[in-house]
């Protein structure tokens, strides 16, 4: 019965592994994140840490996805 649940768990545990390529992260970052353009309005009342974000966010966009300024 032992040996039963074993092969059971094996095969289960088979199933889930994939042969298919680990997409880029890059990749995989460009296809999940667009350039953050606040309006005036909003810019206007972000504080200096989420400026820092948005700035390091584009440029990132900017160096690994070209995206244009």
């Amino acid at each position: 019965m032992g040996s039963k649940i074993a092969l059971v768990l094996c095969l289960a545990l088979a199933g889930c592994v994939t042969s298919a390529p680990v997409d880029n992260p890059r990749k995989v970052w460009c296809d999940n994140n667009k350039p953050i353009r606040p309006s005036a309005a909003v810019f206007a009342v972000m504080t200096r840490p989420e400026i820092d974000d948005m700035n390091q966010h584009n440029t990132l966009g900017v160096k690994w996805c070209g995206w244009r300024p």
